[in-house]
Parts: structure tokens; sequence; C-alpha cells
């Protein structure tokens, strides 16, 4: 397979329904322009993403939280961090102070399956409910199937903007995590040139 230099175009996987991605992809947009490469962004279900960089059937990832490094693949971080997101706890009818994920372990909690960091956070509740999208992770609270949903910030206040929720938001972040571009192994050498670009935009204050 030509390498990316020769071909012009590079193709990443992306999670469907990440607000992240409207940050993250005008960035790398700019980035590779820089470097006289052309990006697309395909977007697929947490796990169907990931199969398809990992694969090689596309040129790399997004983006993921640094959780994907250990995950058996063939994807290689750009160690720059293009975003931070903030994962909080939202509830019905229980009141507590956010402590860690053990503060989550009395309780059932709601999330969005194929998510790493969404998979570790839940890995200490009393019961888990995994469903396809964040907005169900909600609903399922308001609905009272659960005690807790676990979403990002930016993505609960966008739904919930839309769609109103007897709910509450319960503090501090049960998480923060960095994210972070991947390429295919294939691309192993653009890796120096593409992190480059990403610092310089950093400096410049165009990564906040």
């Amino acid at each position: 397979m030509a390498p990316a230099s020769a071909d012009k175009v590079m193709r990443f996987s992306t999670m469907e329904g990440g607000a992240a991605s409207k940050i993250i992809m005008p960035i790398l947009t700019r980035a590779y322009g820089q470097l006289g490469i052309k990006v697309e962004f395909k977007f697929y279900p947490a796990s169907r993403a990931a199969l398809k960089s990992s694969s090689g059937l596309y040129d790399g990832e997004t983006f993921r939280g640094m959780d994907f490094i250990t995950e058996k693949n063939d994807l290689l971080p750009v160690t720059v961090v293009l975003a931070e997101v903030n994962w909080w706890a939202y509830s019905k009818y229980v009141d507590f102070k956010v402590d860690g994920y053990k503060s989550l372990a009395p309780y059932s909690v709601s999330s969005r399956r194929g998510i790493l960091a969404a998979d570790n956070i839940l890995q200490h509740v009393r019961q888990k409910l995994m469903v396809n999208t964040f907005k169900q992770a909600l609903l399922t609270l308001e609905a009272g199937r659960v005690d807790l949903a676990i979403i990002p910030e930016k993505v609960a206040l966008s739904i919930l903007k839309d769609n109103p929720m007897d709910i509450q938001l319960l503090q501090p972040a049960v998480r923060v995590d960095k994210l972070y571009h991947f390429l295919h192994k294939k691309h192993k050498k653009l890796i120096p040139k593409i992190s480059a670009v990403l610092r310089k935009m950093e400096k410049a204050g165009e990564i906040k």
C-alpha cells in the first residue's frame, strides 16, 4: 500500500456521536494540510471504527483516549493532546459527592457501549447497562431504570439542550480524559512530522 505522502489523501475512522469530533476534525484538517495531505473522516460506532483503523483499511483513528493504547491493535498515538473530556455522572434520585470510580460502586449505571473510558469507569459498579448512544443512557436514567448515567460533559449539554430531562449533575467529574490522534503503524514515519505541526499549532493557540 502506498504511503500517505504519495497518495496525498488519508482517511480516518471516527466515533459516531462524539462532541469532540467537531473540535478535533478541523485541527487535523489544518495540520495535515500543512503537509500537503487531504483528510477524510468516516463515521462508525466506536467498536467498528476501531476495527476499521486497526486493520489498516483506514489510515488511523481521528481521536481516542490513552486507554486505547493498552488495547491490542496496530495503532500508534500522536502524543499531542487535542482536547480534554470531562466525564460526568448524572442522577435522578441519588445525591452524593463523586470521588472517583469506586464512589459509583453501590449503584446501577448506564453508559455507551464500545467506549474504553466508559468500560473502565463502570468496572466497579453494582450493575451496568450499556446502550448504543449517550442519549439512550440519559433516557434510561430518566425512566428510572438505573441510578446514574455516565456521559461526557459536552455531549450531555448538547443532548439536554434539545431534550430537557428531570435529572441532575453530580460533581466533581468522575474522570478527565485527554484525547489523542492515532495513526496505523504503516504510517509510523509520518508521526514525527504531524507531531511537529500539531505542537506548532498548540504553541500558536490553535489547539485549546
